[in-house]
Formats: structure tokens, C-alpha cells, sequence
């Protein structure tokens, strides 16, 4: 088997792109499409010392609107971020300094001290663990997303497809972000 692998953020059209599977995390897969779900990720907002030093610490999802936030383009609920804390639910609008359509350069322009982020734990972990970036709101929690293999149709499903969900059903038994 031979994989041609195209990283994109934008959610792509499986049949008139021409792609037989992608992985998507998403709280809610397309409806028309066939998923399995491959494991889960924390959704954490944090930011980096530097930043933290120079503006303060949140204490509560509303003392956002005062932070600089680097946000995801592609976040479902756009400038609107929902919390449950210790009071019940909760949101937040924020007002993005910056927007980028990938998640790894909002996570980098964080380690620049260039304010707040929210990003999947499977992206910001090993920065948490370094000490680089810095957990915000540990009170407050955000729905776990999920990590999904997604495909168009069960029927003539190619062989190479079904090995290779069965190959990622097996990789993320233990994701490495965990």
C-alpha cells in the first residue's frame, strides 16, 4: 500500500475531491458520512509564560475578552467560546487579535507570547509538559472533541481502505497525547 497524504484544516469533500478517507476532529461528524471514531482530545486554552507575565492570568472564561486571542478560523462556534465551570455554563465572546486557518501556527504564534489559544490537546501537550505553555481555566472545561476516520460509503469499500482504518483503529488505542 502507497498513501498519498494531504494535510489541509478546510473540510474537504470526500467524493469531489477524490479522497477515500480523511481524519477529521469535530464534536459532530458529517451526518452523510460514515465515521468511526479513533479516539478523543481535550480541547485546552492556554498561553505561553511570557504573554501571561506581561498581561495577567485569566481567572474566568469572561476575563477573555480582554486577552489577545489567537483563533482557529475553521472553530465551529467562530468568536463564541462555551465553558462549564464551577456556576454551570458559560460563554465567552472573544475578539481575535489574529485568525489563522491551522492549528499549528496558532500554537506557535502563542510560544511568540502573542496572547491565548485554543487548541486540542494532541497540539499543545507537549508544550503543557515543557512548560512552554501554560494551562488557562483549569476550572472550566470545553467538550471533548473527536478524532474520526471518516469515509463515503461502506459499499465497495477498497481493500487498502479498510486495512488502513483498521491499522488506525489499532495506532490510536493509546494516542500519544494522552
Amino acid at each position: 500500500m502507497s498513501l498519498d497524504v494531504a494535510l489541509s484544516d478546510r473540510t474537504v469533500d470526500l467524493v469531489e475531491d477524490g479522497f477515500d478517507l480523511a481524519l477529521r476532529i469535530t464534536r459532530s461528524p458529517h451526518p452523510t458520512l460514515i465515521q468511526r471514531k479513533l479516539a478523543t482530545t481535550r480541547l485546552i486554552v492556554c498561553a505561553s509564560p511570557g504573554y501571561l507575565g506581561r498581561r495577567g492570568t485569566p481567572n474566568t472564561p469572561k476575563d477573555l475578552a480582554t486577552h489577545d486571542v489567537i483563533a482557529y478560523s475553521y472553530w465551529a462556534s467562530g468568536d463564541d467560546w462555551e465553558f462549564d465551570g464551577p456556576d454551570g455554563h458559560e460563554s465567552v465572546r472573544i475578539r481575535p487579535r489574529m485568525r489563522a486557518n491551522n492549528g499549528d501556527t496558532c500554537v506557535a504564534t502563542a510560544l511568540q507570547d502573542q496572547g491565548v489559544v485554543l487548541q486540542p490537546s494532541f497540539l499543545v501537550g507537549d508544550d503543557l509538559r515543557a512548560g512552554r505553555l501554560v494551562e488557562l481555566l483549569p476550572g472550566y472545561s470545553m467538550p471533548e472533541a473527536g478524532v474520526h476516520a471518516v469515509y463515503a460509503s461502506r459499499k465497495h469499500m477498497p481493500l487498502k481502505v479498510r486495512k488502513l482504518i483498521d491499522f488506525l483503529v489499532e495506532a490510536f488505542q493509546k494516542p500519544a497525547w494522552e
